[in-house]
């Protein structure tokens, strides 16, 4: 085969962004790196005797969670399995080790095998392969060697063991997921076309699966965690989209380079699925120099030798013959998939090329998700309510514990899977009071307080807008004139009194035509810009966000034409662009009463990947008075992975000298809710991250060191719970906001907890996962607990409770903005106002 490609369907994408390098090796050859997701790290503070809180009121709930046992106490043998040569695929594995297997007169249910290097055992498979084992046979007509090399025997009785069975329990899982029940494993969620929802009337189909994991939780039982997932595959090819995005430059005129250029970015970083085999790809680059009749060389085996023969093949025969694939347009481009890192040291450093009219587009386009049909037809099947997701959760452990080959291997390993959910309690908090100055607004219900706050003055109003303000638009004149005077009208009663603009009609509908008309009306006391952009053009939104945040700093307003012409919705949507105006030019709404009762910061922490730079944007939002209601912003670029670390303890640093400038003091408490990692990246997190803020911190000058309190946010965790367990009716509804479960389905190594701190209008409600890191303070469990959910009111472009808290909402937002419109940092006149809302 040519060394610059080799067809997709000899090799499928290697996962190495969610399966690091894990297996041990014999000490003589390379060090042991287990598994991140299993490492079982120790984060728990010393000397917290307990984590569980006390207030609140108890309520029964039922979480998607089942109980796993192991009643066979035989010591497991492990084997780091090596191949020569390396560079075998995946599916090329599996034909290897079933044959090693039945060589050595292996049964499939002695081993488990985890499609990489680590081979488990019981005890009669340990009697057959000994502590070493080398075996020889053929692949594909060449010579390949499979060592066996016994690392470790595993008693299930030794704790520092355990990490490892858990592996062989999760690779025992995944086995009868991909293997016995035939589901397609993306990342940690396998997937079943099988049972593919066709979408009435759409361009759409969704597979089902299911998220599973089996870990070591705050209870005697090993747990099982099991989401519900969907995949969205698109009835549209690659080709397709490649063709559109190159006829629409070639409409305007443009070169072929430039539309070539075009086609390049409408597909670069998709995924696509390739039907005729379901493996899943990301698209690095379009090879417009090949197409389906380029041939590449291909090892055949001869039916009449059985001696296998290198021949030419073209692309379109070689689909035809293996896939029975008949390729219509000869002359389309391919598609470049970039071998993974992982599959590069594996010395597998060829391109994939693959036919774009063979590839479905995954996911939504922005289009899509525009499309309130469209996505309200896929919410009905993705968006499950509590009952139906308790359901599917509940056929899923059927379908494993009534499937053959499953319960053969299960017998064989002494392990069982419950089937029924775990049941336990939680805590609802009470309702903690939100003020607007002395005054405290009446209860509200279902953590929203809209109509308590748009009748009475803010906290704070901010600064003054009165007349200095314009209003821009494009031949909408009377819809602008109506929406500003609705405006004004919502405002006034909020403490901000807005004049009447100066109308601007911008002559035009591009990002110059408004940046032109802006540049020419505005003057030294302009306070507020306010576009009604015809629509939601990207590229318009960029320039005008990057012109007042960057270049002229000015709080801008950006509102689309279709949402402002509805007269009934009016008044709904000027309330909350009030809402926003206030806050941007540093108003405070609303406040509650913390309990710190030293000066305090609270700092959020989020990253986003700027794909254009190629770089991360780190923001930082943190809060400088006492109500923790008022806050300051700070960003940064990391030009590498490794070095947001570095960046974030310097954005700390920036924070606390910038709180003594209002206070006249440094903060004797530094707070952290760190957003934007991930579970693997705690080590990181641990080990470089927080010794670099400890650092900064000590450096500090202040009468008594600074405590730090260090808190991870994971608002992507797939733990559920549902209320009514015992209802016989309704057995399965969303928990009230303010729930709290520290017990049970939380980690014995960590302090950690989750809260339910939203409420939702369709599906499942989401729970949030807390991880207490560092606390100096030795705050009570509940005091934290409170102070998290309490943070959660506290997002002011929303008059209810949000899923993080509201530090971390406001540093998603800055780093968004400036990592997908911006691609620079705001200007520092900036920095004490929420321009980014």
């Amino acid at each position: 085969m040519a060394d610059e490609a080799r067809p997709a369907s000899d090799v499928k994408m290697e996962e190495a962004t969610a399966r690091a390098e894990r297996n041990p090796v014999p000490p003589e050859r390379t060090k042991f790196d287990p598994m991140e997701k299993y490492k079982l790290p120790v984060t728990r503070p010393k000397g917290l005797d307990s984590k569980r809180g006390l207030s609140g009121t108890l309520v029964p709930l039922m979480t998607n969670y089942i109980k796993v046992h192991r009643k066979s106490d035989d010591i497991i043998s492990q084997y780091r399995i090596d191949f020569i040569p390396e560079n075998v695929t995946i599916p090329q594995r599996f034909r290897l080790i079933r044959q090693w297997a039945e060589a050595q007169a292996l049964s499939q249910v002695d081993y488990t095998y985890d499609r990489s290097n680590i081979l488990f055992t019981g005890p009669k498979g340990f009697a057959k392969l000994g502590t070493a084992h080398k075996w020889e046979g053929m692949l594909d007509g060449s010579p390949v060697t499979v060592n066996a090399q016994q690392v470790k025997s595993l008693d299930p009785r030794n704790e520092d063991e355990f990490r490892q069975i858990l592996v062989q329990l999760n690779t025992q899982l995944n086995r009868f997921m991909e293997l016995e029940m035939g589901m397609i494993r993306i990342m940690d969620t396998c997937f079943d076309p099988k049972k593919r929802i066709e979408v009435r009337g759409q361009p759409i189909e969704i597979w089902p699966g299911f998220e599973a994991s089996i870990g070591k939780y705050d209870t005697d039982a090993l747990l099982m965690s099991i989401d519900q997932r969907f995949r969205i595959i698109r009835r549209q090819t690659a080709l397709e989209v490649i063709k559109d995005a190159y006829s629409s430059s070639k409409q305007r005129g443009r070169p072929d380079p430039e539309c070539q250029a075009e086609g390049l970015k409408a597909i670069k970083g998709s995924v696509v699925e390739t039907p005729y085999n379901h493996v899943f790809y990301k698209v690095d680059q379009v090879d417009w120099t090949k197409t389906p009749k380029d041939t590449f060389e291909s090892r055949r085996k001869n039916p009449a030798t059985g001696a296998f023969e290198t021949t030419c093949i073209s692309y379109a025969d070689y689909f035809r013959n293996r896939y029975n694939q008949n390729i219509k347009d000869m002359n389309q481009p391919l598609v470049i998939v970039k071998p993974s890192n992982k599959a590069m040291r594996r010395k597998r450093d060829e391109n994939i090329l693959l036919i774009p009219e063979l590839c479905n587009m995954t996911g939504l386009t922005d289009k899509m998700k525009a499309d309130f049909r469209l996505m309200k037809a896929v919410a009905e099947h993705t968006k499950l309510a509590p009952e139906p997701r308790r359901v599917k959760v509940l056929e899923f452990v059927a379908a494993l514990n009534s499937h053959g080959g499953v319960k053969e291997q299960l017998e064989s390993w002494g392990t069982k899977y419950e089937a029924e959910l775990v049941r336990l309690q939680g805590r609802t908090l009470s309702a903690f009071p939100i003020f607007q100055g002395d005054r405290k607004i009446p209860d509200y219900q279902r953590a929203d307080w809209l109509t308590g706050i748009r009748s009475s003055s803010a906290d704070k109003p901010g600064d003054a807008i009165s007349n200095n303000w314009l209003c821009l638009h494009f031949a909408q004149e009377n819809t602008a004139r109506n929406f500003a005077k609705e405006l004004s009208t919502v405002c006034r009663p909020m403490g901000q009194n807005l004049a009447e603009p100066k109308f601007v009609d911008v002559g035009g509908n591009t990002a110059q035509h408004f940046l032109n008309a802006a540049m020419q009306h505005g003057h030294a006391n302009l306070a507020l810009v306010l576009a009604i952009f015809p629509d939601n053009a990207v590229d318009r939104y960029s320039a005008f966000k990057h012109q007042f945040c960057c270049t002229n700093p000015c709080i801008t307003q950006v509102m689309l034409q279709k949402t402002i012409s509805e007269a009934k919705s009016l008044k709904s949507v000027a309330t909350k662009v009030a809402m926003q105006i206030i806050a941007k030019v540093g108003g405070i709404i609303w406040k509650m009463q913390f309990k710190f009762t030293e000066p305090t910061t609270i700092i959020g922490i989020d990253v986003h990947r700027d794909r254009t730079e190629k770089k991360m944007a780190v923001a930082a939002c943190a809060s400088w008075n006492r109500d923790i209601s008022a806050y300051m912003n700070f960003a940064d670029f990391a030009e590498e992975d490794d070095a947001v670390h570095d960046v974030v303890a310097k954005l700390v640093k920036q924070a606390v000298e910038k709180f003594k400038e209002p206070n006249n003091v440094h903060p004797s408490h530094v707070m952290i809710y760190r957003d934007g990692v991930s579970e693997g990246q705690l080590p990181n997190i641990v080990g470089k991250e927080i010794v670099k803020i400890r650092e900064m911190l000590k450096a500090v000058v202040t009468p008594t060191p600074i405590t730090l309190t260090y808190v991870m946010v994971n608002k992507r965790d797939s733990t559920r719970f549902f209320a009514n367990p015992t209802d016989p009716v309704t057995p399965g509804g969303n928990p009230a906001p303010g729930t709290v479960i520290d017990d049970i389905v939380t980690r014995p190594f960590r302090y950690d907890f989750y809260i339910v701190s939203q409420t939702v209008r369709e599906g499942t409600v989401a729970p949030t996962y807390y991880d207490v890191l560092v606390d100096d303070k030795k705050m009570p469990p509940e005091i934290m607990q409170q102070c998290t959910y309490m943070l959660c009111h506290m997002y002011f472009n929303w008059p209810g409770t949000i899923r993080v808290p509201a530090p971390n909402q406001y540093a998603r937002k800055h780093a968004q903005l400036v990592a997908v419109n911006l691609h620079h940092l705001a200007h520092n006149n900036l920095f004490n106002k929420m321009f980014y809302l």
